[in-house]
């Protein structure tokens, strides 16, 4: 899980870093990668021959970090909360009681407070950030964080496999999609592509899937694509929110289901009350004039033409 983006923010307003420029991806260099190699990884929403529109890079691990913050701001209202309790019941107004007490709080209560604040990047946020990646007329439409939406030609945004902050055990590998001032080196505004991953070689897979889609359209991707999530016209429904966490934990060993079930349905409630809290995305008329869908298009895939059994296709 990387909240690279959601917290801390994107640094803007600085020039490319020279990691940034060593990783630079080229729209219009093709990598040798077969299509089996070239992977969507569970990030479509739909696709057809105009447009491919996927989700953002939060939108896999959401419900980890409202877990995460509720355990924690919990943990720590608990404690100051008892400490209060328990002084009013034993009848012990010392000063060393009231001073350890007020001590504490200075400490748990600004901590609770801060994962508060983490836990509003999930609740009563939005639902996702989608990107529609615009072939028809080469352009890529992107929603931000705060809900705002901006649109950039294809071929303008300096993507790259860059960190600008330093590779750790706690932060994936991530492509960016810089968009830069005229003077070419200033970055003006980040988005990222969808997938994170530990292993670089999972995210350059995904781009070349989205490149390809850009530059030679859709005919050889459709196969690689398992489902597409139901979230173009609504909020993902829990069963959704359940099988798909169960997904992510796909390959894992079959003796380990006992142990994935309850860690997905323990995760799949703050994501699910994340859900329900939040506001849905809608592109704005002018985009969605921009990309019309022809029913009769051969490359036309969305949630409607799922398989009727996500699980027999999970398993």
């Amino acid at each position: 899980m990387d909240i690279y983006g959601l917290h801390p923010k994107f640094k803007l307003n600085r020039p490319l870093t020279e990691q940034e420029r060593e990783g630079h991806l080229e729209q219009n260099r093709r990598l040798t990668l077969t299509n089996e190699e070239v992977i969507p990884d569970l990030t479509v929403i739909q696709i057809n021959s105009n447009y491919l529109e996927l989700v953002d890079k939060f939108y896999s691990g959401r419900g980890y970090m409202s877990f995460l913050s509720l355990c924690c701001s919990s943990i720590c209202f608990g404690g100051v909360f008892w400490l209060i309790i328990q002084t009013f019941l034993l009848h012990d107004y010392s000063f060393e009681r009231i001073f350890a007490i007020l001590f504490i709080s200075l400490i748990l209560l600004p901590l609770s407070g801060f994962m508060v604040y983490l836990l509003k990047t999930e609740w009563f946020a939005w639902t996702h950030y989608p990107i529609r990646f615009d072939r028809k007329n080469q352009l890529v439409h992107v929603t931000r964080t705060n809900g705002s939406v901006f649109t950039i030609p294809w071929q303008d945004i300096f993507f790259t496999t860059g960190l600008n902050y330093t590779k750790s055990i706690r932060n994936d590998y991530y492509i960016s999609g810089h968009i830069l001032a005229d003077d070419g080196i200033t970055i003006v505004d980040t988005f990222c592509l969808p997938l994170s991953h530990p292993k670089l070689h999972a995210v350059i897979s995904h781009w070349e899937f989205i490149r390809r889609y850009m530059e030679e359209g859709p005919k050889n991707l459709i196969p690689q694509i398992d489902f597409c999530l139901p979230i173009a016209n609504r909020k993902e429904p829990y069963r959704f929110t359940f099988f798909y966490l169960m997904s992510l934990y796909k390959g894992a060993p079959i003796v380990l289901l006992p142990l994935l079930v309850p860690l997905a349905f323990l995760f799949s409630i703050p994501r699910y009350i994340g859900i329900l809290t939040s506001r849905r995305p809608v592109w704005p008329e002018s985009i969605q004039a921009l990309c019309p869908v022809d029913k009769d298009d051969l490359y036309r895939l969305d949630a409607s033409m799922n398989p009727k059994s996500l699980w027999g296709a999970f398993f």
